[in-house]
């Protein structure tokens, strides 16, 4: 095991805290799940934004797009 150590507004953290506290977690069970679906999905949601990974086939797609837009 190793220890992380973040810096996060006062708010957001007791937000969080209280949270988990009335579901009966720790807030690190929060902090590990998010970062295991991290390395599992390789997605972030930031907000309501989704944050994916282009790949060549979405880039080419895309660029066929772009081409259609600019006619």
């Amino acid at each position: 095991m190793t220890t992380l150590t973040i810096r996060i507004d006062e708010k957001l953290k007791s937000k969080a805290s209280s949270r988990a506290e009335k579901m009966g977690i720790p807030l690190t069970l929060v902090v590990k799940n998010a970062l295991k679906n991290f390395i599992e999905t390789k997605r972030i949601i930031i907000g309501e934004a989704e944050i994916m990974k282009v790949t060549p086939q979405i880039q080419k797609k895309m660029n066929k797009i772009a081409k259609l837009f600019s006619k």
